[in-house]
Order: C-alpha cells, then structure tokens, then sequence
C-alpha cells in the first residue's frame, strides 16, 4: 500500500514537472541580440568599459594594498 503510493506520486510528480518544464522553459531561455547591436562597434564599446571598469578594479585594489 504505502510503496504503491510513493510510486503513484513520484509519477505524477515527474508528469507535472516535466510539463512545467515544457511550459517556463521556453519563456527562460535568454534571447540573442539582434544583429545590429552586435556588430563591431557595440563590441569596441563593451569591451572599452570592460577594461575601464577593470582598471578602476586595479587601482583599487592597489590602494588597499598600501
């Protein structure tokens, strides 16, 4: 009795989850950029900050160093 029913629920739970699944997964799933915004410039652009922010990083860490 009991083991038919961790059985049966562990069925269903797996059927409900896996529709879940079905549901949210799509919708979760990030979404590439459109192809304007990833050309040449827009990279440039990203990777400038990127290093800009990593050398504020440094300087930082150089400070608390001293």
């Amino acid at each position: 009795m009991m083991r038919s029913k961790f059985w049966q629920g562990l069925i269903w739970g797996s059927l409900v989850a896996t529709a879940l699944g079905a549901i949210i997964g799509p919708k979760a799933k990030a979404k590439r950029k459109p192809l304007l915004e990833r050309s040449a410039a827009a990279v440039t652009d990203t990777t400038r900050d990127l290093m800009r922010g990593a050398r504020r990083a440094r300087k930082r860490l150089m400070k608390k160093m001293d």
